[in-house]
């Protein structure tokens, strides 16, 4: 007799090597990452079954959500499209917004990274990210406030070169 988490693991095995496999059998780009975010969650999916509610969520929030999420924009902005006609602006007023929005994420940021002021006293005070976290009690809180107050210049750096690294991509994959 099989029991109800058994019967869920081999519903999961199966869903998701049949995601698995659309990952490669697909010839569209866009729907071979569609069937990567799927496998993603069902691996989530898997960790929540073994009990790993913290690796299920990180897995869900940073694979499946934010890193597709910037796969799949970056292909859809490097395919093909499938009518060239050059279209009009339909608004305009876009540019000056995201102008605006662009020059106060730039201020509060440059806020944050400068004014120097932490809210539980971890500071990068030349050692690593792990050494601090293992000073503060070595938790999730812990590793936390060490990665966005003591080490946030280099994470904020480190972001900066991503996106860097994606308009490089756009550039260099636009056609003429």
């Amino acid at each position: 007799m099989m029991t109800v988490v058994q019967v869920s693991f081999f519903v999961l095995a199966i869903a998701s090597t049949a995601s698995a496999i659309g990952v490669i059998a697909f010839k569209n780009a866009v729907y071979s990452a569609l069937s990567l975010i799927l496998t993603l969650l069902f691996l989530a999916m898997f960790y929540l079954q073994l009990g790993a509610m913290f690796i299920a969520i990180v897995q869900i929030l940073i694979y499946a959500g934010a890193i597709m999420v910037l796969f799949l924009f970056v292909v859809t902005m490097l395919a093909p499209e499938q009518g060239d006609v050059e279209r009009s602006d339909r608004m305009p007023w876009q540019r000056i917004v995201g102008s605006i929005l662009g020059v106060v994420l730039v201020g509060a940021l440059s806020y944050l990274i400068f004014s120097g002021t932490t809210a539980t006293g971890i500071k990068a005070n030349g050692g690593s990210l792990a050494a601090a976290v293992q000073q503060h009690g070595g938790s999730v809180e812990a590793f936390g406030q060490a990665l966005f107050h003591g080490f946030l210049f280099p994470f904020e750096v480190t972001s900066l070169l991503i996106v860097i690294a994606i308009l490089g991509a756009l550039i260099f994959g636009r056609r003429a």
